[in-house]
């Protein structure tokens, strides 16, 4: 173990400030991958639930991506944010494939569906969205923030599906 590298990639569009904040693999060798990307033509897949950047130029959206377990395609790839900066802290996957991602957004028409808390409470809310194993559709996106400031620092998943969230708040 440990001895031979599998495979190594660069996803990336024309900015280049793109980062990668965190990685989960499934059973399977599917790699799911989020961070941030600054770029407009950041390669996004056909079907994917947002395959347009949200935020204006200069400013960061989330991604979130699939890929296959040789990591020479894409499964799915999405931006994931509204008109405010957004960025992906914490990535779970759960028994499914489905991809719970967790990270901070500054923007008042971050994409909820079926939200807990369905408006920003401050300056920067934390958020949770849970993708669907085929990239496709959001089966929950919700802000979760006070009056303040919050981020979403990482996210786990139970058996039964549930999602916990932990992070920071000045709220």
């Amino acid at each position: 173990e440990g001895t031979a590298l599998v495979y190594s990639t660069t996803i990336s569009g024309s900015a280049g400030n793109e980062e990668a904040r965190d990685i989960a693999v499934d059973a399977t060798g599917n790699a799911f991958i989020t961070g941030f990307v600054f770029s407009s033509n950041f390669p996004t897949t056909a079907g994917a639930f947002q395959t347009t950047k949200g935020s204006p130029n200069g400013t960061q959206d989330a991604f979130v991506a699939k890929l296959a377990p040789g990591g020479d395609s894409f499964v799915y790839s999405s931006f994931l944010g509204g008109s405010g900066g957004t960025s992906g802290s914490r990535i779970a996957i759960d028994a499914s494939g489905n991809a719970f991602v967790a990270g901070f957004t500054q923007s008042s028409n971050f994409p909820t569906t079926s939200p807990a808390q369905g408006t920003i409470g401050g300056v920067r809310d934390a958020f949770l969205t849970k993708v669907n194993a085929a990239g496709s559709a959001k089966t929950y996106s919700t802000y979760l923030g006070g009056s303040q400031s919050d981020t979403g620092n990482d996210v786990a998943v139970d058996a039964s599906g549930s999602a916990y969230v932990v992070g920071v708040t000045t709220s």
